[in-house]
């Protein structure tokens, strides 16, 4: 019986020490990154984009004679028009849902998820 218990301490401390005694998961946040959201088709792409806090966003109309803008539905950003090749960032600081739409045609949705 000693000699079992001996042995279950061995193993246990020879455990706590291969993994150095931490049980804290290890878990990193995605980094900040820089993506795109092309408008074409009408259309944005990705409609869903999940980033980490801290990234940009920036939506570029690649329809050719359409404008565009990208408005946030709470009033978070809005592009303004964009025509064909315009261009438009944003940095999203806060992690949250962000759904946008189109005012020159509010049929074309988006969403960026902020993580």
């Amino acid at each position: 019986m000693k000699r079992a218990l001996i042995l279950a301490t061995a193993l246990m401390l020879t455990v706590i020490a291969c993994d150095g005694g931490d049980d804290e998961p290890t878990t990193s946040a995605p980094a900040a990154a820089e993506e795109t959201v092309e408008i074409a088709d009408l259309a944005f792409a990705p409609v869903e984009l999940t980033i980490a806090a801290g990234s940009s966003v920036t939506w570029v109309n690649a329809d050719a004679n359409l404008p565009h803008t990208a408005t946030s539905d709470d009033e978070v950003f809005d592009s303004g028009t964009l025509n064909e090749g315009d261009e438009f960032s944003f940095t999203f600081d806060e992690a949250g849902t962000f759904s946008y739409f189109c005012q020159v045609h509010p049929t074309m949705q988006g969403t960026i998820v902020v993580e």
